[in-house]
């Protein structure tokens, strides 16, 4: 499946949360609990900005990237399933950093 991304548009895959904790300790794991960290599946060009008094455009690109690890914002987004997989669209301005 090959999606375009328009715009500032971010879609991102949600990462399941893992079992155990920084110090080793099994965490119970709840079905209902959703980590807001993910993985950049599709990334738009970047907004586009113009003057309508020069009559210039110019694009900003995104600072993320497919294939970067994500935190985001639980605010503002829209859950869809595309080939089975459920993803989260989101706009650039959601995401709140990568994570290395």
């Amino acid at each position: 499946m090959q999606l375009h991304a328009l715009s500032d548009i971010v879609v991102v895959r949600r990462l399941p949360p893992d079992d155990m904790s920084e110090g080793g300790i099994a965490l119970a794991y709840d079905p209902d609990y959703k980590e807001d960290i993910g993985i950049v599946e599709f990334a738009g060009a970047g907004k586009m900005y113009g003057c309508k008094k020069c009559k210039t455009e110019h694009r900003v690109p995104l600072n993320v990237k497919p294939g970067d690890k994500v935190l985001f914002s639980t605010n503002g987004h829209q859950i869809t399933t595309i080939a089975e997989q459920e993803l989260i669209v989101l706009h650039e301005p959601s995401i709140i950093g990568i994570i290395e």
